[in-house]
């Protein structure tokens, strides 16, 4: 408590500075989906990791990706694609 707008602008200038966002949408997470909404608005690459839990409408909506296996997220970030 006291530091929401230190950590919330830290993250936005983290997200700002990269090239693409792995989001772990494993459990609810209000904060990761904010996280992923601001990437997808500036149109950076999103990779939703699900761990096998169904994606959410709006996690579909907002990733690039969407991945059950936490190796394949990894992979498309570079655009590679995991062996089968």
């Amino acid at each position: 408590m006291g530091r929401e707008a230190e950590i919330v602008e830290g993250d936005l200038a983290e997200i700002e500075s990269c090239d693409a966002v792995l989001a772990a949408f494993t459990s609810p997470d209000e904060g990761t989906a904010m996280e992923a909404w601001y990437a997808h608005g500036l149109g950076k690459l999103v990779v939703a990791y699900t761990g096998g839990m169904p994606p959410h409408p709006w996690t579909a909506y907002v990733a690039d990706v969407i991945s059950d296996d936490l190796e394949r997220a990894v992979l498309a970030l570079s655009g590679q694609h995991a062996r089968d």
